[in-house]
């Protein structure tokens, strides 16, 4: 259970902490919709058979998504909640107490009221909260009361709200994947082997793993989001990774054995262990309908490193037609923490428990292009000098899990959608002293006798280059670890990191300042940051830390010793996060575009003590690049990671909105004099201000003055010199506009 900080730090300092939350596109969050229209998805999986394979680098989970009107999509049944004798129509509605039949009768001295209850229907009421639905039988009245007035000839009828109001169901069949796996015997078997989208495979978070690719249990959702966000400290059941049916009818005597490699903690930036954070398997005995527990690690095992389990299935209950496997994890309900990582399940029979050995040479991690330095840099640089942004060589870390040292070879193409492609190989190999470890494969790329230079001649102004690497080895049981690619962007951009965010940084003082250093060939003119935040959800009670109320002004300095300020917004910005978009980044324009040349650097100074989250990629190093200050000095940041904060370059194109970029007015407002000795005053052409306060904010953001709608000189004689903003506040407290002065006695 990850109670993530708290205490808050006593001083200054960096701060590292899971991320509140990873949004998965396109992953609906309910299967039944409440409050419209009732739909219930249900899957058709092909059954699996053995030998049954995974090593997580690629993708074969079945994403829970599907909607009305896809192709594969069939409506097969209407489930009705009310049914009377039989029937069901839509004007149905009931009360579930009792409704009268009131007849009144007036004579010459009394008044006569008799009480009959409505004829009483045995209706059906089903429940559409769970699968298959249930129903029950009960007593329920018509939704009125008549009063019939003797000596009248049309009773009353008075409406009551209904208690029971007919609804329906739609229930769907989503046909089965049509896609093949290819299992290291050259088989084919159903692509889908995961039944449910809870766990998330990637190439992130995992430390060492045997092969690039894991799948991660932890503490959020199908969709990316937190379990229990309201309450993220709760610990309880969170993930679950369950298989499709598999055939597993076969004798006891068959020797059949389900091995997995397991890691606890990784990248995510939790580094709290506790035994409650625990990793199970379960098996299912399909006639029986019953999962039963074989296996479990508390959360205290050995960190950042993986163990393999051998699980032998010998209980004849499981060895049936329609039997499963299921992985599940105990975590903190507040987000990707108390994480668990799963990799190569292997499941056969003629096994011991001795075949542990993987025949397979692997990737371990992603690599993120052939840049120099850089993930991306803008077009109009790179063909300016397309070579001198070209890494030397890329250094890939590979990984014999045999026993056996394994004749090893590799190389890589690149093609981009503008038509170039190249292929690189035969220039690299190991042979010797390879077994049971990992070792770096060195690739070539400008540099050697047959150097390679991204050509992008014929794109338009935005060039998108994926480069494949591949290794080989013999034998060598899964193919689809021994290839990897990558999509790298030259466009509008410079960027240090590969785009995924394994955990959220942050500093906890107001005035802390922070900065990026980027060096660049000749002059351009930076119009925007885009940055990653992940400010949703908190864990720091008391008091709590909100992200979304973090304040920074966005700020550009030429050196940081001496420290010059190049530049320096007027607007505040806050964390802003979307679910949408490349890679969820948020761009955060420049009040005005600037000119930078060579070194310069991009970050904030914040204006309050909340932490904001911002976005550090654990898989690249720049720390060589990363600078903070909280006290006098700027200091090196101690993390070696890559902050997700990229600079946006006035270009022709931005594939970031696929629309030509349009470089910022000026805003319609004049403070003079500027700079202001004693007194200054404010005009704009802009409606409503008239009717405007205006506020003196210093670079903190702390309010410094106030003066009311109508005065004209604004005195600032016992001002401390220094900038600010002036900001123009409407009568509902919206900002109109807002300047920069400089106070100069």
């Amino acid at each position: 259970m990850a109670l993530l900080l708290l205490v808050r730090p006593a001083q200054a300092q960096e701060i590292v902490t899971p991320l509140s939350v990873i949004p998965r596109p396109g992953t609906n969050a309910p299967l039944l919709k409440a409050g419209g229209l009732n739909e219930l998805f249900l899957y058709d999986n092909a059954q699996q058979t053995l030998p049954v394979v995974d090593d997580f680098s690629v993708d074969r989970t079945r994403y829970l998504n599907a909607q009305q009107g896809d192709p594969n999509v069939n409506l097969t049944e209407t489930i009705y909640l009310l049914e009377v004798g039989g029937l069901s129509t839509p004007d149905m509605a009931f009360l579930t107490d009792t409704s009268y039949h009131y007849t009144i009768d007036e004579q010459p001295d009394t008044l006569i009221i008799t009480q009959v209850p409505n004829p009483a229907f045995v209706v059906i009421v089903r429940d559409f909260s769970s699968y298959p639905v249930t129903e029950q039988s009960m007593y329920a009245w018509p939704p009125y009361t008549v009063i019939d007035t003797v000596g009248t000839t049309t009773p009353d009828t008075l409406a009551l709200d209904p208690t029971l109001i007919q609804d329906s169901l739609l229930v769907y069949m989503v046909d089965p994947d049509p896609r093949s796996y290819i299992n290291p015997d050259n088989t084919l078997r159903p692509w889908i082997l995961w039944a449910d989208d809870d766990a998330y495979v990637n190439s992130t978070f995992a430390l060492n793993p045997p092969t690039i690719g894991v799948a991660t249990l932890d503490g959020m959702d199908r969709t990316g989001y937190p379990y229990m966000p309201d309450d993220p400290n709760v610990n309880g059941l969170a993930d679950k990774l369950t298989s499709v049916p598999i055939n597993l009818a076969y004798p006891p005597g068959d020797s059949i054995y389900l091995s997995f490699f397991c890691e606890p903690i990784g990248r995510s930036g939790d580094d709290l262990a506790h035994a409650e954070d625990s990793l199970r398997l379960e098996l299912y005995a399909p006639n029986e309908q019953t999962w039963t527990r074989v296996w479990s690690s508390p959360g205290t095992a050995a960190p950042d490193r993986f163990q393999q389990v051998m699980v032998p299935i010998t209980d004849p209950k499981f060895l049936k037609v329609g039997f499963k496997m299921r992985f599940s994890n105990d975590a903190t309900l507040g987000g990707p923490v108390d994480q668990w990582h799963i990799d190569y399940v292997r499941l056969d029979r003629n096994r011991t428990a001795a075949d542990t050995i993987l025949q397979d040479v692997a990737f371990v991690y992603q690599e993120a292009g052939l840049l120099q330095t850089f993930t991306s840099v803008p077009y109009a640089k790179f063909i300016q000098a397309p070579g001198s942004y070209m890494a030397q060589q890329v250094d890939l870390e590979q990984r014999n899990n045999d026993t056996q040292d394994k004749f090893i070879t590799w190389g890589y193409g690149v093609t981009s959608d503008c038509g170039w492609s190249a292929t690189r190989g035969s220039y690299g190999n190991n042979i010797s002293n390879n077994a049971s470890s990992n070792f770096n494969s060195v690739h070539p790329v400008n540099s050697g006798a047959d150097p390679l230079v991204y050509d992008v001649a014929a794109c338009n102004d935005a060039a998108f280059l994926t480069a494949k690497f591949w290794t080989n080895a013999t034998p060598d049981v899964c193919a689809y670890n021994d290839t990897m690619a990558w999509t790298q962007e030259i466009s509008n951009y410079y960027s240090y990191d590969d785009g995924t965010a394994e955990a959220g940084y942050s500093l906890n003082q107001t005035g802390a300042k922070q900065a990026y250093r980027f060096d660049t060939q000749g002059e351009d003119s930076l119009r925007a940051l885009r940055m990653y935040f992940s400010p949703i959800f908190t864990y720091d009670p008391p008091p709590v830390n909100n992200p979304p109320n973090g304040s920074f002004i966005i700020t550009v300095w030429s050196s940081l010793n001496p420290e010059v300020i190049l530049f320096q917004n007027i607007s505040f910005s806050s964390p802003e996060y979307r679910t949408w978009g490349p890679d969820h980044f948020v761009e955060y324009p420049l009040d005005s575009t600037i000119a930078v040349n060579g070194t310069f650097y991009v970050g904030w100074v914040q204006t309050n003590d909340t932490r904001m989250n911002l976005g550090m990629d654990k898989n690249r190093n720049n720390q060589d690049k990363m600078f903070y200050k909280v006290g006098q000095n700027w200091l090196t940041s101690g993390q070696e990671a890559s902050w997700m904060i990229r600079p946006v370059m006035v270009a022709a194109v931005d594939p970031f909105v696929g629309l030509e970029e349009v470089t910022p007015e000026d805003a319609l407002l004049s403070i003079f004099p500027n700079p202001a000795g004693d007194a200054f005053q404010v005009r704009t052409g802009g409606p409503g201000t008239l009717a405007a306060g205006v506020e003196l904010i210093d670079p903190m953001g702390r309010l410094v003055r106030r003066w009311m709608p109508g005065e004209r000189s604004l005195s600032v004689q016992d001002v401390a010199p220094g900038p600010y903003i002036v900001r123009l506040v409407g009568r509902e407290g919206g900002t109109l506009g807002q300047g920069r002065l400089i106070v100069q006695h």
